[in-house]
This record gives structure tokens, C-alpha cells and sequence, in this order.
């Protein structure tokens, strides 16, 4: 019997985890803060309500309604959630969804999808164990988001992912510098994934018995920046962004845990051989 899973946020990442979990018999249910995309996801099989924010700083009135009989609850809301929820109102939303997670007596796990942006500027290699750093407002915020998740109590499995830099489809590093010049730290390694890779992750994790915990979700392999990025660009044929090299102490975010608890073996573990994004 697949898992009854409601997902909060069917945006770039929360609808294609949708179809993704229709397409293997799972019953799910989204949530979108727009009227239009309701009849469309209803069409494609996927229960659907609308999720309200509050035009003012009242969060008590954000309507976020999660079926009963959830058995798996995915969040993946961005802390920038634009005009329709303010950064600093992210933290009181996270705490109601969970604080609804009380009343799901059907619950067996909770994944989170976070940012590997916490660890700040924190250097070397970076596992799980590494401490966090946050240092910008958002990247406060998805810490704290990551607290209050860990602190949910009940009988389910919590699983925080810590997501690279998204690679996808309409998101193309070969435009993330375009026209750029004379960019700082190109020996600075980046830490991206493919959509696919976090989605298929996601699914091992949600049908399959995967023990609990806080988990890197990068590619294998971290390139310079001032080689991936021009590489890219001439890739597409874009302008091409040119970076001055330093001397930054290496930092990089290792997926090996994940992989360790998993086996999960990527689909695209070299960011120099993502397909193209356009």
C-alpha cells in the first residue's frame, strides 16, 4: 500500500516530487497560493487546496490545511516566499505547519528541505557533523526553521535536506553570472544538484525505509567557479562572466552520508555534465 503524502509548496521542486509520486501510485496532495493552478493539478491526479498568507504581520491568519490522513508531509516552502509572506514571518509559518502535525495520527515521517547556505562561511569539508554558520537573514532563517523541525515530537521520522544550488529546468548556471566581470574567489568550489537528483532522493526516502536525519544533497563533484561558470556559458552561448582567482581555503559540502544510508548512486554527480537547464 503506497503512502497517502501532502506536500506544502508545489513549486519548482513540490510539483514534479507530485508527478513524480503519482506516476508510482502514491495519493497526493498539495497546496499552491494560486487559484489558476488548482484545476490544473487536480487534472494531473494531484488533491489540491489553496494555502492563504496574510497580507499583513498577522501569521495566526495563514490558512495552511493538511489532510488527516497524511502519512508522509513534505515541506519545501523558501524562506524568500516574495509578497506573499515576508522573510521574517517563514520561522511562525514552519511552526504551524508542525504545530498541525500534532493532529496527524497517521504520520510516519517529515522531510524538510533546507539549504546547505546554513553552514555560512564555514570552511574545509563540510558534513553534517560540521557546525552551522549562518551568516545572512536568510540563511538565519532556514536555521531556524531546521530547529524547530528537530524539536517535532510524536513517533515520525524527521529528515532535514540540506539541497545545493539547484540545477534544473529553467535554471541554467550558464546565466547565474552573465555579463559579470572581474568576479572575486574563482578557485571557490561550487556546491550544486541536479532537480532530478533531489527528486529522486526524495522519493527513495518517502517509499523506502531510510533512517532519520540531517542529510547533504549535493553532486559528487565541486568544479572551480571560475571554470564551471565560463564553461557553461560558452556551453549555451551566453556571455561569458570572468572571476579573479584567490587563495580561499577550500570548502566544499560532501553527499556522503546520504549516499552511505541510501546507496544512492547520482544520476548527475558532475556539475560540468548537467544537461542544460534552458
Amino acid at each position: 500500500m503506497y503512502p497517502f503524502v501532502s506536500i506544502i509548496g508545489t513549486g519548482w521542486l513540490g510539483l514534479p516530487l507530485a508527478r513524480l509520486l503519482v506516476q508510482a501510485d502514491c495519493q497526493v496532495f498539495g497546496t499552491t497560493t494560486r487559484d489558476e493552478k488548482i484545476e490544473r493539478l487536480t487534472a494531473e491526479g494531484i488533491l489540491c487546496n489553496k494555502m492563504i498568507f496574510n497580507d499583513d504581520d498577522d501569521v495566526s491568519k495563514t490558512d495552511i490545511q493538511i489532510p488527516h490522513q497524511t502519512e508522509i508531509l513534505v515541506i519545501t516552502l523558501p524562506p524568500t516566499l516574495g509578497r506573499q509572506a515576508p522573510l521574517h514571518s517563514y520561522v511562525d509559518i514552519i511552526e504551524r505547519i508542525i504545530h498541525q502535525t500534532t493532529h496527524l495520527v497517521h504520520l510516519k515521517k517529515l522531510l524538510f528541505t533546507s539549504s546547505t547556505s546554513v553552514y555560512g562561511r564555514a570552511k574545509g569539508v563540510l558534513t553534517e557533523e560540521t557546525a552551522i554558520q549562518p551568516h545572512t537573514p536568510s540563511e538565519e532563517t532556514l536555521a531556524q526553521a531546521e530547529r524547530i523541525i528537530n524539536k517535532k515530537t510524536g513517533n515520525c521520522a524527521v529528515y532535514v535536506l540540506r539541497l545545493g544550488g539547484l540545477v534544473g529546468p529553467g535554471r541554467e548556471p550558464g546565466y547565474f553570472f552573465k555579463d559579470k566581470k572581474d568576479i572575486p574567489g574563482g578557485e571557490i568550489s561550487v556546491n550544486l544538484v541536479h532537480q532530478l537528483d533531489v527528486l529522486e532522493i526524495m522519493k527513495h526516502i518517502i517509499l523506502k525505509d531510510t533512517p532519520e536525519g540531517t542529510f547533504n544533497i549535493c553532486a559528487d563533484e565541486h568544479p572551480a567557479r571560475g571554470v564551471f561558470y565560463p564553461q557553461r556559458a560558452r556551453q549555451i552561448g551566453a556571455q561569458e562572466a570572468t572571476f579573479i582567482w584567490g587563495n580561499e581555503q577550500e570548502r566544499y559540502v560532501s553527499n556522503e552520508k546520504i549516499k552511505k544510508k541510501t546507496g544512492y548512486t547520482f544520476v548527475y554527480p558532475d556539475p560540468l555534465f548537467f544537461p542544460s537547464g534552458n
